[in-house]
């Protein structure tokens, strides 16, 4: 039995080479490669955190990271992400925490691939739908705490889809891992969500087994106490997500815009799980709990496109699954020699090697990886961070208050974090809307945009180069560009120095900007 189950370890099976050409595709030979991941300033302050974590031995309580609300209350209601980002970047850098969210992202779209498969759906459906899903989560691969919640989804969705099947006492893994998923990022609601579904459905059929899933709610619901703030994360997440403000300032809560290439794989399986699942409806108690899921995070994700990845996951299945039954229909009478019967042929043929997961399913991304260390990411993207302006002009900007954009704040705090603090980062719902509105006010260069400055003392502007502020900021006389390129601009404060008029510098002699430009708000 021993030498059995290690030849099937090490017999390589196509979900294997699935997942390594999938990793090629996506992070090796794309042209944004592993950079892609950390397209979102938040991986910086995230790893801070963590490394706080693991230097104090216990989580924050308080700010540490800004100057504008310092020693204020703050829930780092991802310290489990942030400590196991901290772990992997004292380990290996950008490069391997880039690999591991890279990896698990990936990981997580193949095992969709064959939780549709197990379900019974053909592969010639499954894997289109597969494409589409990894096509269109794409929206959200980065390197952030939310991946955790989309291994966790995944877990539920599977463990409840089996539930349905075959009920059993592995329904009762769904407390541990709510456990988990409470410390480690704030999607932990959605199991509810699900769960819920699925007992009213029950209960509508008068299938008695609505009670067993009730209890595991309420065990699931005791498990989300057990982290370091107790049911004060629930206040607070509950009214972060109630936020008007969050709502209308943040990029990932506002309405998708279907104009880029993933945002395009999205509605394609949007209308078709919209169309599916009004057929998946009819399909008894099961078929009814899948429809309900599918049309309430269809509605979710249009509303925010934060919720699209969790679209995608809920929807797959359902999707293949519907229209492998049409496929069947279609070819159910064919020949064999026939081409219907050479494709149900093969699909027979094919299913068994892909219920097989083998050790290359972590082997050969790992080496492939190793294979490309020139593709390894040294630094967030140049094209989107101020990272040739930190590199050069940094050591102007030591110690001293900066004010930047919530995303280069994040890259600040990476980069400079303790020496620096910042006006503001990433973590909306500690800033709230009345330093939101100030952030904003400043950015898009209002009329009062130098008193709010001198209000906080800023002493460094670090701004887009093409922005409003850095435009206007650049004519003003208390203002000197010390710093400029392609991507990023510094500004430093002139102040008058004791008992003269004549100004002083904060800094050595500028390099005068060459063009003027955006405004970056709240992500």
């Amino acid at each position: 039995m021993i030498r059995r189950f290690a030849r099937r370890l090490l017999t390589p099976s196509p979900l294997d080479f699935i997942t390594t050409a999938v990793l090629a595709w996506l992070f090796l030979f794309s042209p944004k490669g592993w950079g892609l991941l950390l397209s979102d300033g938040d991986t910086g302050w995230h790893i801070r955190t963590g490394e706080w974590i693991l230097a104090h031995r216990q989580v924050p309580y308080t700010d540490f990271f800004s100057y504008t609300r310092p020693g204020q209350p703050w829930f780092a209601w991802e310290w489990g992400a942030d400590v196991v980002f901290a772990l992997l970047h004292q380990a290996g850098g950008l490069p391997l925490l880039t690999f591991f969210t890279g990896f698990l992202l990936v990981l997580i779209a193949v095992l969709t691939l064959r939780w549709m498969l197990w379900r019974g759906a053909h592969i010639w459906v499954a894997f289109p739908v597969f494409l589409l899903t990894v096509g269109g989560s794409t929206m959200h691969y980065l390197a952030r705490p939310h991946i955790f919640t989309l291994v966790f989804l995944l877990a539920t969705l599977w463990l409840l889809d089996a539930e349905r099947r075959l009920p059993s006492r592995r329904v009762w893994f769904l407390v541990p891992l709510t456990l988990l998923w409470t410390n480690l990022h704030g999607g932990w609601p959605v199991v509810f969500v699900f769960l819920g579904l699925q007992i009213a459905c029950r209960v509508l059929f008068h299938d008695p087994r609505w009670r067993t899933e009730l209890l595991v709610a309420l065990a699931c619901a005791a498990a989300t106490l057990v982290n370091p703030y107790g049911w004060h994360l629930h206040q607070h997440i509950f009214a972060y997500l109630d936020s008007s403000w969050i709502q209308q300032a943040v990029d990932e809560f506002q309405s998708p815009q279907f104009r880029a290439e993933n945002l395009l794989h999205f509605e394609a399986l949007l209308i078709a799980g919209i169309a599916t699942a009004a057929t998946r409806a009819s399909r008894g108690m099961a078929g009814l709990s899948e429809a309900l899921a599918v049309w309430l995070w269809a509605h979710m994700s249009l509303g925010a496109v934060r919720h699209a990845p969790l679209f995608l996951l809920t929807a797959a299945p359902v999707v293949a699954s519907e229209l492998s039954l049409l496929l069947e229909k279609s070819w159910a009478g064919a020949r064999k020699s026939s081409l219907p019967g050479i494709f149900r042929e093969i699909n027979s043929d094919l299913r068994p090697l892909f219920a097989k997961i083998s050790a290359g399913l972590f082997l050969f991304p790992f080496l492939l990886w190793l294979a490309y260390p020139s593709r390894q990411p040294s630094d967030f993207p140049e094209k989107l961070f101020p990272v040739a302006a930190l590199r050069s002009a940094g050591h102007h900007l030591a110690g001293q208050r900066v004010f930047a954009s919530d995303q280069w704040g994040d890259y600040l705090l990476y980069k400079l974090w303790p020496a620096n603090t910042v006006f503001i980062d990433g973590r909306s719902d500690f800033y709230g809307p009345e330093l939101g509105k100030t952030y904003l006010a400043i950015a898009n260069a209002s009329r009062s945009f130098s008193s709010e400055l001198e209000r906080y003392r800023v002493n460094f502007l670090l701004l887009p180069r093409a922005s409003d502020l850095a435009a206007r900021a650049s004519l003003d006389p208390d203002w000197q560009v010390i710093y400029s390129d392609e991507v990023s601009v510094i500004l430093g404060r002139l102040q008058p120095q004791a008992n003269s008029t004549t100004p002083h510098r904060l800094f050595s002699p500028p390099r005068l900007m060459k063009a003027p430009l955006s405004t970056e708000g709240l992500r």
